[in-house]
């Protein structure tokens, strides 16, 4: 992959990643609520679907944050060298 070809991200790819990470904070925050009160409720017992959805929201919230990290955009994807692949964004091809 090293001689694919990549550009810098537009204003409007940055703005997309950085609403996915306000979304997915959002979406944590709703399940970490959810598994706190399930908790409480159940005195420390908690429903291993309540468990999946928070562990799903963090690691979304995660993921979102290194996309938000990567710089180019390219072909392929290659965050280790911080390029999301373009069908990212299909919406503004």
């Amino acid at each position: 992959m090293s001689d694919m070809k990549t550009r810098k991200k537009t204003e409007v790819e940055r703005e997309l990643d950085q609403q996915a990470v306000r979304d997915a904070e959002s979406d944590l925050r709703a399940t970490a609520e959810k598994f706190i009160e399930e908790f409480q409720d159940c005195e420390g017992d908690v429903c291993y679907s309540t468990y999946i959805k928070s562990a799903h929201a963090l690691w979304d919230l995660n993921h979102s944050r290194e996309i938000a990290k990567c710089t180019k955009v390219g072909e392929g994807w290659a965050m280790d060298k911080g390029v999301v692949g373009k069908y990212r964004y299909p919406h503004l091809r």
